[in-house]
């Protein structure tokens, strides 16, 4: 007669499966193991996000006057934007360069027209404690303002004649008027400063 009894860990079984019952204890340390870094998991992504540390900064378009946010978008520390407009005395493009200086505030980088205008500079200029840079290139001028921060950006929403649209370093781009009205007073600014 053959025996079809199996021998495990001391304990003799016949050949028929086993029986259900409670999980080894080996399998419970499994499953608590997993309960407890879950748990640990959901804590460490609230409080990131609770405290901020999630997606970084994020750029906004305030209407003063309504105290809406008219646009939002993430951004990272260094990213440069452009805001170009058209100058509403001579008709040609301008170009303001902008950067995220940190996570609160904005800086100004540069301005680069080819045509002098109202309103735009004829050399260097002081600024605070600060003093540009004033270039004059083959097909325009420059001024350069060294990362100047200035925490915020308000404008004044112009006409579709000025036309502002900011240029974002990843190709994106904003009018200024498919989000606010023309004479709307807005602000650029990063949302630590809300």
């Amino acid at each position: 007669m053959i025996d079809d009894r199996v021998v495990t860990g001391g304990a003799t079984t016949s050949g028929s499966p086993p029986r259900p019952g409670r999980p080894a204890a080996r399998n419970r340390m499994v499953v608590v193991a997993l309960l407890a870094a879950t748990t640990i998991g959901a804590v460490v992504l609230t409080l990131t996000l609770w405290l901020g540390g999630g997606d970084g900064p994020r750029l906004i378009v305030h209407d003063l006057e309504s105290d809406q946010s008219l646009y939002e978008r993430p951004v990272e520390v260094g990213e440069r934007f452009d805001l170009e407009h058209v100058h509403s005395v001579t008709g040609r493009r301008v170009v303001e360069t902008f950067s995220v200086l940190d996570p609160t505030t904005v800086a100004i980088e540069e301005l680069w027209f080819d045509e002098h205008g109202a309103n735009l500079p004829r050399g260097p200029e002081r600024i605070g404690d600060s003093m540009t840079t004033y270039i004059e290139e083959a097909d325009g001028y420059r001024v350069v303002h060294d990362s100047y921060a200035i925490g915020s950006l308000p404008l004044l929403v112009g006409s579709p004649g000025v036309d502002h649209v900011m240029i974002f370093a990843d190709g994106g781009q904003l009018r200024l008027l498919d989000v606010a009205r023309a004479g709307a007073r807005i602000e650029v600014s990063l949302d630590g400063q809300r």
